[in-house]
């Protein structure tokens, strides 16, 4: 079983995907297969921008306030 794959930044997903690519190139993956894991790094990638938008909004948030105050 090979090594399992932390995807934990965009370019951790980036690099999966350019993986994938590459295997479905030399034809070393079976297009079902390669299909689960490019829908599961989408939405990990998905899941990564919203976390990051909302760390976002809410260091905006913290910065308003404390201007506020």
């Amino acid at each position: 079983m090979p090594a399992v794959r932390r995807l934990k930044t965009q370019e951790d997903v980036r690099f999966a995907l350019s993986s994938i690519y590459r295997q479905l190139e030399a034809e070393t993956i079976d297009i079902p297969r390669a299909k689960a894991m490019i829908y599961c790094a989408q939405t990990i990638s998905r899941v990564l921008s919203e976390h990051t938008l909302e760390e976002r909004v809410k260091a905006l948030e913290a910065s308003t306030l404390r201007m506020a105050l």
